[in-house]
C-alpha cells in the first residue's frame, strides 16, 4: 500500500500501471463497493476506480491484461448489476500515458503469460528508445494480435496467436488440443460470440 501511495503522490517514477479485471461502476454500489484495495482515513475501503483515477495520469505505460480487463469480460455481460466496464472504456479512447501511448490491451480469458512478459520487455526496449512499440487499432500489440482465424465454419474472425503459439511455450491452447474457440480475446465477448447458449426468442427458459 506504501508504494501505491508513493506511485499516486509522483514520489515513484517511472513506474507502470497493471490492472487485471474489469473496472466497475461505483455509484451502483449503494452504501458497500465492488472492489477495493486498501481503506481510507475513516477506514473505508478504497475503490479500485480511485486507485485508477490516483495512478494512471502518473504512468508512463498502462497495461490491460486478460479480457476482463481489456473489453470487461464475462463481469460485463448483459444483465450484470455493476455496469462492467474495461480500461480503455473508463479512461477514454482518448487516454493516453506520460509516454503517450494509449491502454496496451493484452485480451485472453485467461491471458497467454508469454504474450505479456514479451509486451512488458518490448516496453522497457521501447522506454529506452530502442524499438518501436507497435499496437493496432484496439490497443494490442501488433506483432502478438496479427494472426486471425475462424473457429468455425461461419463463424467470427478471432484475432488470437494461440493456434500458432500454443498456450505457453508452444505447448497446448483451446485451439490446439480439441476445444472449441470461443473468442475470448475479442470485444463483445462474451455476448457477441456465445449464440450457442443464448435463448432463441420463444425458446425453452
Amino acid at each position: 500500500m506504501a508504494r501505491l501511495e508513493q506511485a499516486a503522490a509522483g514520489q515513484l517514477t517511472p513506474f507502470v500501471l497493471v490492472l487485471e479485471g474489469s473496472v466497475f461502476d461505483e455509484t451502483r454500489a449503494g452504501a458497500g463497493f465492488f472492489s477495493g484495495l486498501g481503506d481510507d482515513e475513516d477506514g473505508q475501503p478504497i475503490p479500485i476506480s480511485i486507485w485508477i483515477d490516483r495512478l494512471a495520469p502518473r504512468a508512463v505505460a498502462v497495461i490491460a491484461i486478460g479480457t476482463c480487463a481489456t473489453w470487461g469480460g464475462i463481469p460485463a455481460a448483459g444483465g450484470n448489476p455493476t455496469g462492467a466496464m474495461g480500461l480503455t472504456d473508463y479512461l477514454g479512447h482518448d487516454f493516453r500515458s506520460l509516454l503517450d501511448l494509449p491502454v496496451i490491451n493484452l485480451p485472453g480469458c485467461a491471458p497467454n503469460g508469454d504474450n505479456f512478459i514479451e509486451t512488458v520487455a518490448y516496453l522497457f526496449l521501447h522506454i529506452a528508445g530502442i524499438v518501436p512499440l507497435e499496437l493496432d487499432d484496439l490497443g494490442r500489440p501488433r506483432w502478438l494480435y496479427s494472426h486471425s482465424f475462424q473457429p468455425y465454419d461461419g463463424g467470427p474472425e478471432v484475432r488470437c496467436n494461440v493456434p500458432v503459439r500454443g498456450w505457453m511455450r508452444r505447448v497446448g491452447g483451446c485451439a490446439t488440443v480439441g476445444g472449441r474457440c470461443i473468442a475470448c480475446t475479442m470485444p463483445g465477448f462474451p455476448d457477441h460470440f456465445s449464440p450457442l447458449i443464448r435463448l432463441e426468442q420463444g425458446g425453452p427458459a
